[in-house]
């Protein structure tokens, strides 16, 4: 009974870990569209920067966009990631994981704008738990604009902001890719 329960805890820290790392992935994939590049940027400035820019002009516009078409790259990305890792016979639960909480990245940023009476009960319930980024979590980004990337869960913002991550990486990178689009 205790092998099972420690089997249990185990395969728990591990599901959560997978979920969180790919909140930072996402958080990393948007600080860079938000840091980096302009429209005029080949390939990532019209199909990044460029609905990235409108998303912090007008924040509700993502969700006048239908959803498939809104998720359609996160979705296409993991799908074929988790293709060749399949091929490559190195699929795992956990980064079965991963792929599906990096695919839905996309989809829980879109919630956090939806209004609330209009989000299904078990999305509520998610935000309300803290499972899913809600609204007022996800508004600080918007607000500032220099924090929060991360718009799965709350939790990595709250390192990544607590700790200076985001100023710190843009300081190493100056190097390599120059000043920071938007000035912190």
């Amino acid at each position: 009974m205790l092998e099972t329960l420690i089997d249990i805890s185990w395969i728990s820290v591990q599901a959560i870990a997978m979920i969180l790392l790919a909140d930072f992935v996402g958080g990393l994939f948007h600080w860079a569209e938000d840091t980096y590049g302009s429209e005029d940027t080949p390939i990532w400035g019209p199909v990044f920067v460029r609905p990235n820019m409108v998303h912090h002009t007008q924040p509700n516009v993502m969700i006048t966009i239908h959803w498939l078409k809104n998720n359609a790259i996160l979705f296409t990305v993991a799908g074929v990631i988790s293709v060749v890792v399949w091929m490559a016979g190195a699929m795992t639960w956990q980064f079965a994981v991963f792929a599906l909480a990096s695919a839905l990245n996309q989809q829980s940023h879109r919630f956090a704008h939806v209004p609330t009476v209009r989000l299904p009960w078990v999305i509520k319930m998610l935000q309300r738990w803290h499972v899913l980024q809600d609204a007022r979590h996800h508004w600080q980004h918007h607000k500032g604009g220099t924090s929060r990337y991360c718009s799965l869960t709350p939790y990595v913002n709250y390192a990544l902001d607590g700790t200076g991550f985001w100023r710190g990486l843009e300081r190493v990178l100056v190097p390599v890719l120059g000043q920071p689009r938007v000035a912190h």
